[in-house]
């Protein structure tokens, strides 16, 4: 599903990853690791925001710097969530719909989704547990066959991280694959195929979750003495 090689992205003489080279397969990736990891940067080359320094990534065998039909295959959510803050949360939702050859139908599926009963106010009035779940519910729109979700818990209270964990599982049960970085990761473990620890700029673990967590838990340990 994605196959990186050497993947390397530097911003000026810092390095947010250093030859980064993984394969993702199929099912529920978790990516965890220290703040200033490299964690979100992975997320930002694989959807294409971000052109690889060096190396090179492909997803669903395509390059998503210089093939935008990759955004029709991807749901992404990003934290901090980024809209225009002058529109609907009803309009924003609808354009990335539009733009996935979809319409008001798909908006209507993902308010559902996540009980969400806000649309229809500016997104300059939101909280930021509302502008959390609307950056959520954009990925799901237009059926994606990968969703990317970063921090998906940020900001939100323990009623809505129940949802979005919810969703998640029936998602998970449709084949629909997941790739999520969280700093909130022990709920999200059943749920996961695979875990990757990024640090530094590198991956320090790789591995199906029943064997990597374990490891991924010791580092962690670590650090704190540290």
């Amino acid at each position: 599903m994605i196959i990186a090689k050497n993947l390397t992205k530097r911003f000026g003489p810092i390095y947010a990853l250093r030859d980064v080279s993984v394969k993702i397969g199929e099912g529920t990736t978790l990516i965890v690791g220290p703040n200033g990891g490299g964690k979100s940067t992975f997320l930002r080359l694989i959807v294409g925001i971000y052109r690889p320094t060096r190396g090179e990534i492909r997803v669903f065998g395509r390059d998503p710097w210089k093939d935008k039909e990759i955004k029709k295959m991807i749901g992404f959510s990003s934290d901090p969530p980024a809209f225009p803050n002058f529109i609907t949360g009803r309009e924003w939702l609808l354009l990335l719909s539009e733009e996935k050859e979809g319409g008001e139908e798909e908006v209507e599926k993902v308010a559902d989704l996540f009980n969400i009963d806000f649309l229809d106010l500016r997104i300059e009035k939101y909280s930021s547990g509302m502008r959390k779940l609307l950056a959520i519910s954009q990925a799901f729109i237009g059926n994606p066959k990968l969703i990317i979700l970063d921090e998906p818990f940020s900001g939100l209270d323990f009623k809505n991280v129940r949802k979005v964990i919810k969703v998640i599982m029936e998602f998970k049960e449709l084949d629909v694959n997941f790739l999520i970085v969280s700093h909130i990761w022990e709920p999200l473990i059943p749920l996961a195929d695979w875990m990757i620890m990024i640090s530094e700029g590198r991956i320090v673990v790789n591995g199906p979750t029943e064997t990597a967590k374990g490891e991924i838990k010791r580092i962690f340990k670590e650090m704190l003495v540290l």
